[in-house]
């Protein structure tokens, strides 16, 4: 269900799986973080991780429990207690597909 004022195109799934992330920072260097998911949409998800990431990051993510595996651009990122939680939107035609 959408809330007044929901800009997204589809609704939030809630959904908890492991997920691997691995992306650049702003030095170049490789970085790696296991998180885990909180919702998911089909042009999107939320998850929680141990650390920042830069809005506008492109990040490789994989994701077995949702069968999901391609790239994401980090729309946001917010502190919450002792983690971040991160939205992603998909990238490169990435979709996620709910099981029927």
């Amino acid at each position: 269900m959408r809330r007044e004022g929901d800009l997204r195109r589809h609704g939030r799934t809630e959904k908890s799986s492991p997920i691997q992330l691995v992306w650049k920072d702003r030095s170049g260097a490789d970085r790696y973080v296991n998180g885990r998911s909180l919702d998911i949409s089909p042009s999107g998800m939320r998850i929680e991780i141990s650390e920042p990431i830069d809005r506008q990051t492109y990040v490789t993510m994989q994701c077995a429990g949702l069968a999901l595996q391609g790239t994401a651009s980090v729309r946001s990122c917010t502190r919450k207690g002792m983690k971040y939680v991160v939205g992603l939107e998909f990238s490169g035609g990435l979709q996620w597909k709910p099981k029927s």
